[in-house]
């Protein structure tokens, strides 16, 4: 008899058992499952921030700044930082817009502009030989029109935007001018290459004083 309690009372507590484990086992599967899950969700947010950050770098190098140094016939002349990809006409609305009496007839507003550049906006009758020169400077595009330029001083930039002036000729004339200044301007025939025909295109345009 007793051992038939014993018995009974054994499979009881074999089941209870078993219940427990079972219950315990179906907890740590759902709890394993919710760490599967929680792992998968902060790997595809880190994904995102991922994309996020790259997307974020994109912008800052699709912004990235230029300096620019504009003066003259413009109401703010100054420096200005502008976005890389800008146009003269960009910088010119910066400074405040054109004066009056600004020189416009050659400006290529349309322009892409490029770091570190400087525009000189001339005035209605200005010449060159008033303003100052830089060799970093770019004259070449319409910026800076006028109706003579000094051969004495011009930048290789703006002796290359006369008639049939090349880099090699521009080169050349400063080589020259470096030894001795032009005395007048049919001098410059003296420069090889520049004969009768160019200087009847140019004669116009260029100036010693």
């Amino acid at each position: 008899m007793n051992n038939h309690i014993y018995s009974k009372g054994l499979v009881v507590v074999l089941i209870i058992a078993l219940f427990v484990m079972t219950s315990v086992g179906i907890k740590l599967a759902y709890k394993k499952e919710d760490i599967i899950n929680s792992n998968m969700n902060e790997n595809e947010n880190l994904g995102l921030n991922d994309v996020e950050l790259l997307n974020d770098s994109e912008n800052v190098q699709e912004e990235k700044g230029i300096i620019i140094d504009i003066d003259g016939a413009v109401r703010k002349p100054g420096v200005y930082e502008c976005l890389d990809g800008d146009r003269v006409n960009d910088i010119i609305l910066k400074a405040g817009g054109l004066l009056e009496n600004a020189y416009t007839k050659n400006i290529n507003k349309a322009r892409k502009l490029e770091d570190g550049e400087k525009i000189y906006i001339l005035e209605v009758g200005e010449e060159i030989s008033d303003v100052a020169l830089f060799d970093n400077s770019i004259y070449n595009t319409g910026e800076l029109q006028t109706s003579k330029i000094n051969i004495n001083n011009a930048s290789k930039e703006m002796l290359m935007t006369l008639e049939g002036i090349g880099e090699v000729y521009a080169d050349r004339i400063i080589e020259y001018r470096e030894k001795t200044k032009f005395k007048s301007i049919e001098e410059i025939k003296k420069i090889k290459g520049i004969g009768d025909k160019t200087f009847e295109n140019i004669k116009d345009k260029i100036t010693i004083k």
